[in-house]
Order: structure tokens, then C-alpha cells, then sequence
């Protein structure tokens, strides 16, 4: 049964119809290139009157925890960045949609904010910079000449990584680590190679990364896909909190910024110091993060109409038309943008955006 179901899809992937469900169906291990998503967008066009329900709420984007695999969203999506290439933004600024992170507005209370205020993805670029902004991590930099050895679980296509590298840390080396194939490629074609080697990108899963125990002075995790099931703390949570905790280096730190609903960062709170993780500062930017949401919203809009337009399926009658809208609203979702469900997660505080730092003990 479980490889006529794989052969159904391996068909209507490569025929362009059959059923056909990009929140499931893809693989991590595959970049898919543009003439593969166009069959694969046509085959979940074409699956629409065979699918019971819709899985994308129409009112606010919402899909339910049940009905998607992350694996299968990111492969779709970091394909498609990487297939559209440059676009133009709301102003007709030409850029690379890569920094696949919501971000935040520089809080006033961290100082002048960095110099990339105009760019495009500004706002990723902050997280990123965030996430080195505590002053425990500046004196570890001062201190070793700005020589840094950073790991990020979670890296996407890499662009954190790049701009770690490039404006924040230029003196460290940095290994970027995803289990999807599409962003680790990205990383590696478009970001890897101006860094002379600094800058290396693993393609596996960070529960069970390929890297020696105690070598990293600073583990970073930016917005990944973790601790994010509201109160429950999933077994592969615990893994991944426990593979930062052995690739640390005594007294190395942990530097962790995402917006999660309110349990889930007590939870994590209380597993870290449980495997010798002390927290040693917090900062709230949920304001900052919404402050962004709303600011970004003209430049997502713009990336979510220029992608649709590129997909002749969605004219097809009938059913095209449903599934743009489905693309649509699921697209936003995930961006957080206005009048979404993470949105409104993210504005009324169920999922307050923190930045943390914890100190391996």
C-alpha cells in the first residue's frame, strides 16, 4: 500500500495531475526545480474535487497542526524562492526572497540600529543581528578577537548566516545546518562562496547533527520550526535542545529568538535548565515584531502575487481560481502577515516574540 501511494504521487507529480498535497507530500531531500513545481501545482489543482474539505481556513490562512508536515511546506518553499530568483519589491527594488523569518523592527532599547534599515529584508536581517546583541556574547566576541565559532540549527537558505558573516561576526566561522535540501543548496550555490570557507552548509537533521561534541562557542536558532505545539514539548524538541547543549562548549551560549505561544517558552525554559542550560537574559520585541508585520506587508503582498502569477494552473477553470486563493491565504499565514491567524497570534500575545541567551554550564 505504501508504495502504490508513493508511485501515485511520483505519477502525478511528473503528469501534472492525480492527487496531488503540497502540505504532506515533498520530500526535504529534494530540491524541486521549476518545471517540477509547475507539475506539482497543476497535480494539486487538479486533486481540489477530491479533497473532502480545504485544509486552508478562507477567513485567516489557518492550517491546522494535523494537516501539514513542515518537511513538505519548506521544501515547496525554498524551492520556489530559489526557481523565482530576483523580483521587485512594493518601491521596484530588485531582490532574492531569502530570509525566510518574520523579524523585527530594532528595539530603541538595543541602540542605534544597524545599517541595513533599507533593505528589502530588514527586518530578517535584525533577527539575525539580535540574536548576537547581548552583552555577554560582544564580550566573548572582544575577547576572542572576534573569532567565533557559531553553529545555526535550522539555518534555511542561509541568508542569517551569510549576513552573520558579513555585518555582525566577520571574523567567525560559521557552520549553517538544515534538513532541507532546497535551502542548504541556496546557501551553498549563492552565500558559501564569497566567505572563502568560513562559511559551511550542512544538509541534515540538527537533532542528530554530524558535528563533534563541544566545539561551538555560540549555537544560534533563528525563528526554526521548534517548540511550537503550544503546550506539549514534543520528543524531538527535547533532541534538538539537548543536540545545542553537547555541541556547545562549556560556558558557551545558546541564542535562541522566535515568536511561540506562551507555554512553549516556559516549557523550554524549564527543559534548559533541566540538561544545564541557564537562562541569563530575556528581551521581548513582540511589539517590534508586530511594528515589522505590519511595515512588510506591501513587500509580501507584491512576492505573493508575483509567485501565483507564475503558475499557469491556477486559471484553470473552476478549480484553479480555489487553489490560488488557498496559496494565497496559506502564503500570508506563514509570512504573519495582517489578518492572518499567526498575525493575530503574534498581536494579541499568544505568541509573544522573545529573544533569549542561555549559558551552557
Amino acid at each position: 500500500m505504501i508504495e502504490r501511494d508513493r508511485a501515485a504521487r511520483r505519477r502525478a507529480i511528473r503528469n501534472g495531475h492525480g492527487v496531488m498535497d503540497v502540505l504532506t507530500n515533498l520530500s526535504e531531500a529534494t530540491e524541486y526545480s521549476m518545471p517540477r513545481l509547475q507539475a506539482i501545482i497543476a497535480a494539486w489543482v487538479m486533486s481540489a474535487p477530491m479533497e473532502p474539505r480545504g485544509k486552508v481556513a478562507r477567513g485567516d490562512g489557518h492550517v491546522d497542526e494535523s494537516e501539514y508536515r513542515k518537511q513538505s511546506i519548506y521544501s515547496l518553499l525554498y524551492s520556489l524562492y530559489r526557481s523565482l530568483g530576483s523580483v521587485e519589491n512594493e518601491h521596484g527594488e530588485r531582490y532574492q526572497f531569502t530570509f525566510n523569518t518574520w523579524g523585527y523592527a530594532w528595539p530603541e532599547a538595543w541602540g542605534p540600529p544597524p545599517a541595513h534599515q533599507h533593505d528589502p529584508q530588514r527586518f530578517g536581517r535584525n533577527a539575525y543581528s539580535g540574536l548576537f546583541h547581548f552583552d555577554a556574547v560582544q564580550q566573548l566576541a572582544r575577547e576572542r578577537g572576534g573569532r567565533l565559532h557559531v553553529v545555526e540549527l535550522g539555518c534555511g537558505t542561509g541568508a542569517g548566516a551569510d549576513h552573520v558573516c558579513t555585518s555582525v561576526l566577520p571574523k567567525c566561522t560559521y557552520e549553517a545546518i538544515d534538513m532541507q535540501l532546497a535551502g542548504v543548496s541556496t546557501c551553498r550555490a549563492q552565500f558559501a562562496p564569497k566567505h572563502r570557507g568560513r562559511l559551511v552548509a550542512t544538509h541534515a537533521d540538527a537533532t542528530r547533527a554530524p558535528i563533534d561534541d563541544e566545539v561551538a562557542d555560540v549555537v544560534a536558532v533563528c525563528e526554526t520550526h521548534v517548540t511550537d505545539q503550544g503546550e506539549v514539548m514534543t520528543e524531538e524538541d527535547r533532541k534538538f535542545f539537548r543536540s545545542a547543549r553537547r555541541i556547545l562548549k562549556r560556558g558557551g551560549f545558546l541564542a535562541w529568538g522566535n515568536s511561540i505561544p506562551e507555554q512553549a517558552w516556559a516549557s523550554s525554559f524549564e527543559f534548559l535548565a533541566s540538561i544545564g542550560m541557564e537562562v541569563v537574559a530575556v528581551d521581548d520585541v513582540t511589539d517590534e515584531a508586530v511594528l515589522a508585520r505590519d511595515l512588510d506587508d506591501p513587500r509580501i503582498q507584491a512576492y505573493v502575487a508575483h509567485a501565483l502569477a507564475r503558475f499557469p494552473a491556477f486559471r484553470i477553470p473552476v478549480y484553479g481560481p480555489q487553489r490560488r486563493v488557498e496559496a494565497e491565504l496559506a502564503m500570508r499565514n506563514l509570512c504573519r502577515a495582517p489578518g492572518t491567524r499567526l498575525y493575530d497570534d503574534l498581536a494579541t500575545r499568544r505568541d509573544p516574540y522573545r529573544v533569549i541567551l542561555a549559558r551552557r554550564t
